[in-house]
């Protein structure tokens, strides 16, 4: 698979209500924000990199100009749906373009455990017409690569905050699985309790 065939969606327009502290994209981390962190990740891959921004956008596009210049942002007006709002306003470019990426990984903007050495791997294992999934100590999770057709069904049928969950459920079938625990961390931010994990946010009491 070549660079130009591979893309990046990070999503990344959840209002973060059961964390508590305002969108998780603009967490701090080690001088930058979670938002950045996840779009450099994805281009130090070799991925071109979509970004879907809810609440802060501003702020948002701000910090990705500074840390991820080439990242391409895209404002989620209905975020308040939950990240199937922001998967399918992510997925609208790479339906009217002329030439989709052939590949495409999707990945959480709280997920500060995946690198590019995660997202790298999942690539190299894809196979055109599947569906190639993280799992962490054998338990499925994220990022997941789709091919962009793939992607576009999942997209249709995402409802909530489940994202590509239902397409997936049904087509487990062409879903592979590759362990990463060995390169990261697969655990996400979703509640205060877990800031204690993430000793790199620093986040003022």
């Amino acid at each position: 698979m070549t660079t130009r065939s591979r893309h990046a969606i990070v999503l990344a327009a959840g209002r973060g209500t059961r964390l508590g502290r305002g969108p998780k994209a603009l967490l701090p981390w080690n001088g930058e924000v979670l938002v950045t962190r996840a779009a450099r990740a994805a281009a130090e891959a070799g991925c071109s990199v979509t970004v879907a921004v809810g609440p802060a956008a501003r702020t948002a596009r701000s910090w990705l100009r500074a840390r991820c210049p080439a990242a391409h942002v895209v404002e989620v007006h209905d975020a308040q749906l939950g990240m199937s709002a922001s998967l399918r306003a992510a997925v609208l470019p790479l339906v009217v373009t002329d030439a989709p990426p052939h590949a495409v990984v999707v990945l959480l903007v709280d997920q500060p455990g995946v690198d590019a050495s995660v997202i790298r791997r999942l690539f190299a294992a894809h196979v055109p017409g599947r569906v190639t999934r993280a799992t962490w100590h054998g338990v499925p999770g994220n990022p997941v690569v789709f091919g962009t057709g793939e992607l576009c069904s999942a997209a249709a049928l995402a409802e909530g905050d489940a994202a590509a969950r239902a397409w997936i459920a049904r087509n487990r079938h062409l879903v592979d699985d590759v362990e990463c625990a060995d390169l990261g961390r697969g655990d996400d931010i979703d509640e205060p309790a877990d800031l204690a994990s993430w000793p790199e946010l620093r986040i003022p009491r």
